[in-house]
Order: structure tokens, then sequence, then C-alpha cells
């Protein structure tokens, strides 16, 4: 993902396999923020590590299973997950897909199976939480280690800081999100949002004016060019 990597954690009890899991993801760029074997330590994982995903063993060896965690952590975190299991019976995939994982890979497997499942899943996990919410006027965002519903509307502006995003709202707060200018353009409407200098994009119906140089909203005064400035007073 090029300077914006996805974290992700392992839940495995066998931990060769873990460990080997975990090589296979740092070379194919991932971060492993953390390899655990059991429930417990799962929910503490996620709890301190914040996590983007999870690869997750349905077979953990105890009463609660996989399958059993996986419904906590999506009801408490809102974390994207993928099942890894030697099992593809169909009671145990019938139990899997009520969890809506965004993929399932059945032992053994390739770090081509992990690379694709994990691209493809997380791919499709972004639009799915942003499709609907354009049509209702808001958009998904991770904040922290939470998902969280961010009315467009009340979007000022926003400011690429490295890695991250500061996202400043109308009633004063600013929100820090991990992601890049570009991710920010695809997920916002097109005809709302637009980025007016390397590191700013603004929200065109909060602008309060414009002189030669700079555009002024949310009191702050934001450079702009020549070219920029003629598009923002045709859009407005």
């Amino acid at each position: 993902m090029k300077g914006n990597k996805i974290k992700i954690g392992i839940v495995e009890d066998e931990i060769i396999i873990a460990e080997t899991i975990s090589l296979a993801l740092e070379k194919l760029g991932y971060i492993v923020i953390g390899k655990v074997g059991n429930y417990a330590d799962a929910i503490e994982m996620v709890q301190e590590q914040h996590p983007d995903l999870l690869l997750l063993d349905i077979n953990l060896g105890s009463n609660k299973d996989g399958i059993d965690l996986a419904n906590e952590i999506k009801d408490r975190f809102a974390i994207p997950i993928i099942f890894l299991t030697a099992n593809a019976d169909s009671k145990t995939v019938n139990r899997a897909k009520d969890i809506h994982p965004i993929a399932y890979i059945v032992k053994p497997f390739s770090s081509t199976d992990l690379y694709s499942a994990i691209e493809i899943g997380w791919t499709n996990f972004n639009k799915s939480v942003n499709t609907v919410a354009a049509k209702q006027k808001h958009v998904i965002l991770k904040i922290g280690s939470f998902y969280e519903k961010i009315m467009i509307d009340d979007i000022c502006y926003m400011k690429n800081d490295h890695i991250y995003i500061d996202i400043f709202m109308m009633d004063e707060s600013k929100l820090i999100v991990r992601a890049t200018n570009q991710e920010m353009l695809q997920l916002l409407p097109a005809d709302q949002f637009l980025k007016v200098n390397r590191s700013c994009i603004v929200n065109i119906n909060q602008i309060k004016k414009i002189d030669t140089k700079s555009l002024f909203i949310a009191d702050q005064e934001i450079s702009i060019t020549k070219e920029i400035r003629e598009e923002l007073l045709n859009r407005m």
C-alpha cells in the first residue's frame, strides 16, 4: 500500500504456522501488529494494537472457536476478518458465512493466496462501507480503532500530514485518519471536493470567499493557484 500499509493481526494457535504467516505477510509489505493463539489474547490485541484486519484461524482448540471470536470482534470493533481454516465442510462454511468475512482461506495456502485474499477483500470492504454512505450523504472512516460515520456536508477542509489526513469539521473539531489525498478524493463526491494545493482538499460548499491567491474557509486562509481559482469560480 505504498506509505499506508495495512496493519494485520494474526490469531492462530499453532505457533509455527503463525510465524510462517507473519513472515509471509512482512515479505508482502504488510505490518504484522501481533500474533496470538487464543480468544482472550485476541480481544486484548485488538483493543491495544488496533489492527486494520484480522487473519483468524477457526480452530483455536478451545470451547469458543474463531467464529465465536469473530462475532464478538465484529460487534465491538467492526474490524474486517479473513478466516483461515483446514475445514471446508458445509457446516463450518455456513457458520462462517454468517460473519460476512472479507475472505475465507483453506489451509494449506501460499503467499499468493494470502496476498490475493487481503488485497481483494480489503478493497471490497472499503467500497462496501462507503457505497451506501455516499447515497446517504455520509462517509465511513476509521478514526482510531473505530469506524465512524462522518457527515460529508460537515467537512470544511482536509490537510495532508505525511501518511495522515487532518479533517477539519464545521464544529471546529479535527479528525485524523490514515489515508492519502487520493484515497480521500475517491471516497468523497467529486462535485463537492477539490484539491486546491499540494496538501489541501476543500469542501467547495463551505468556501466563504476567494481572492486572487487564496480562499477562505472556516476562518482559515488557504493558498490557491490562478487555475484553481478559475475552476472554483466556475463550480461555486
